[in-house]
């Protein structure tokens, strides 16, 4: 039985969306697989605080996050990013964890690229880095290649910082909280009583404002990453989140007196795409008013 000639129009029809849609579903595929991972955003923010002591206006950090290194592919990516760094001219340098993958180990001639290029990252002052869930897999391998770049990792750790005045600020970090090797206590311990100080508190993971909300020392400010802010973003959709931490898809909170901002990372974790959410570093500028 031969076709009408609607009948040979309406198949065409069909053919050419099929064949329409197969390679729209393929180069939007290669777009979220292979461009926009390759891409490198500043996000900036402007954080005025009257508390923040009069010497360090204008501070310049810069924040980035969740690199996912994998000794080969995201080379490149490496060395954008010590570049686009290097390009802000920071005061400070924070590193919010996950450097390597998990998914490989990494050999001796990898790990001495890696902390020779994160070794190239200036800062006018100080170098600072915690421990993502990801970093336990070789808690020794990322200790030497951090410290090997003059990062002072603050595992469960503080540090005064002093900035052309007399009056410090204090930077606080604590480890993994998923590892369940942190320790807020720890991390505030100090010879000197620290509660005048202006904090900033550094954690892999968000949800550290959660167990803040009951401790007794408040930060000013907290520096995370891990989210990755939901791989695939749509305007009024977040899509292929990190387990557990569904609640957190914006990168600005703020409870009571703490301000919280989460960095979205630079590489992918399980699934190796992004959408509407290329990889970034974060740049903010602090003002006392």
């Amino acid at each position: 039985m031969t076709e009408t000639k609607d009948e040979k129009n309406k198949h065409s029809k069909v053919k050419k969306i099929l064949i329409f849609l197969f390679l729209f579903i393929l180069l939007f595929y290669g777009y979220i697989r292979f461009v926009e991972p390759s891409f490198l955003t500043v996000k900036e923010y402007a954080i005025v605080d009257n508390a923040l002591p009069y010497s360090f206006h204008g501070l310049k950090i810069v924040q980035f996050s969740d690199v996912f290194y994998d000794g080969n592919g995201n080379g490149k990516m490496l060395d954008k990013l010590v570049n686009r760094i290097n390009e802000l001219n920071p005061d400070v340098v924070l590193f919010t964890g996950d450097l390597i993958s998990n998914r490989i180990h990494i050999n001796e001639e990898a790990e001495n690229k890696l902390k020779e290029a994160l070794s190239r990252i200036h800062a006018n002052l100080k170098k600072y880095a915690v421990m993502g869930d990801n970093d336990y897999q070789d808690k020794i391998q990322y200790m030497n290649i951090l410290e090997g770049a003059s990062f002072t990792v603050l595992n469960n750790k503080n540090d005064v910082l002093y900035y052309g005045g007399e009056t410090p600020i204090l930077f606080i970090g604590t480890t993994s909280l998923l590892e369940q090797e942190y320790s807020l206590n720890d991390a505030t311990t100090s010879m000197e009583d620290i509660s005048s100080y202006y904090k900033i508190w550094l954690s892999h993971e968000p949800i550290l404002m959660d167990h803040l909300k009951e401790y007794s020392i408040k930060p000013n400010l907290i520096f995370t990453g891990h989210t990755l802010g939901g791989l695939v973003r749509f305007p009024h959709s977040t899509f292929l989140k990190q387990e557990g931490m569904e609640e957190y898809t914006n990168d600005f909170y703020e409870e009571s007196t703490m301000k919280m901002y989460i960095n979205y990372g630079i590489g992918t974790y399980k699934y190796n795409v992004r959408f509407l959410n290329p990889p970034s570093i974060s740049f903010y500028r602090l003002y006392q008013y």
